[in-house]
């Protein structure tokens, strides 16, 4: 154990669900972010077991219920006391964007915007860069059956299926800018976006070769990592 650190990292890796992902696991991903710093997103626990797993829908609760009990810690928005898991903290919502989170986290309409907030207030310092954020369709696909999604939206399309699969209504370039737009303000965290495709224009973009070449080679011990951020949420509760 004397090999992975001990320490707070300067860098912390986001995972969403976009299928941009696909090629960093091609190359290697999950193996290459094991010992980092990381922040799952819905379904990507399946995949990844990350530092912090984060989701808002109820629904996904109570499909995931017995898989989500078996992660390390999982931070979610206020729900009913009947859905709260031993290894789960609730966070207070709040529209405007404080990377303090003293009123709450910014915000409940979108998993990835939720978990960039809490990343940044973990993090406070250095680089994060965000997976997956694609903010819908990379292609369509083919449709041979008339209710099949017509769209390529996650990278675990064909592995998991959700409600959101396949579905680009709520992913317009007018929401992105607004959305993602107060993290610009942000001047001690420097945000990378791994998906040149990406919708979301905020951050800089960068590509999967240009992602492992920043990232550093540090191996941190998961249960430290754990407990630092549980000690940190549970001061914004």
């Amino acid at each position: 154990m004397s090999d992975y650190l001990k320490e707070k990292p300067n860098q912390l890796i986001i995972i969403g669900g976009g299928t941009s992902i696909r090629e960093g696991v091609e190359k290697g991903l999950w193996d290459k972010i094991k010992n980092k710093f990381t922040i799952g997103c819905n379904y990507s626990f399946n995949f990844h077991t990350a530092t912090i797993q984060c989701y808002l829908d109820t629904k996904f609760f109570d499909k995931q219920k017995e898989k989500l009990k078996t992660l390390p810690f999982i931070a979610t928005r206020p729900h009913l006391k009947n859905r709260k898991l031993d290894n789960q903290i609730m966070l207070k919502l709040d529209n405007k964007y404080d990377r303090t989170l003293k009123n709450g986290v910014y915000k409940g309409s979108l998993t990835g915007i939720f978990a960039l907030s809490l990343a940044i207030y973990l993090l406070d310092i250095g680089e994060i860069f965000i997976l997956g954020y694609d903010f819908g369709a990379q292609k369509k696909v083919d449709n041979p059956k008339p209710k099949s999604p017509k769209f390529q939206t996650h990278f675990y399309q064909g592995q998991i299926q959700h409600s959101g699969v396949g579905k680009t209504n709520y992913y317009t370039d007018k929401k992105a800018e607004r959305d993602f737009a107060p993290f610009k303000q942000e001047k001690k965290i420097k945000i990378y976006n791994v998906s040149l495709n990406s919708k979301i224009i905020a951050f800089e973009k960068i590509s999967y070769d240009e992602f492992f070449k920043k990232l550093d080679n540090k191996n941190y011990c998961h249960s430290y990592l754990t407990a630092y951020t549980k000690i940190q949420l549970s001061k914004v509760v």
